[in-house]
C-alpha cells in the first residue's frame, strides 16, 4: 500500500497518536474500502488497538475525530 502524504499528531495521552492521511476528493464508500485495507494490514503487524474513520458502519454522529494536541 502506497501512502505518500500523512501527518502524525499526539493524541490526548502520550501513548495515543493520530495519523491523518491526505487524499484527493474521494467518496465515503471509497474511503471506507481503503481504510478497511489499512486496518487489515495493521492487524497483521500490530498488537495495539486503533480506529479508522470515517466508517460506513458507524452513524454519522459517531464518525468524529478528536483534535490532535501537537504534531510529532
Amino acid at each position: 500500500m502506497k501512502i505518500t502524504k500523512y501527518h502524525i499528531y499526539q493524541g490526548k495521552d502520550e501513548e495515543k497518536v493520530r495519523v491523518f492521511i491526505e487524499v484527493d476528493n474521494i467518496s465515503l464508500e471509497e474511503a471506507d474500502k481503503k481504510l478497511k485495507e489499512i486496518s487489515n494490514n495493521l492487524t497483521q503487524k500490530l498488537s495495539k488497538k486503533w480506529k479508522c474513520l470515517p466508517l460506513l458502519s458507524l452513524p454519522e454522529a459517531y464518525n468524529i475525530v478528536t483534535l490532535p494536541y501537537k504534531e510529532l
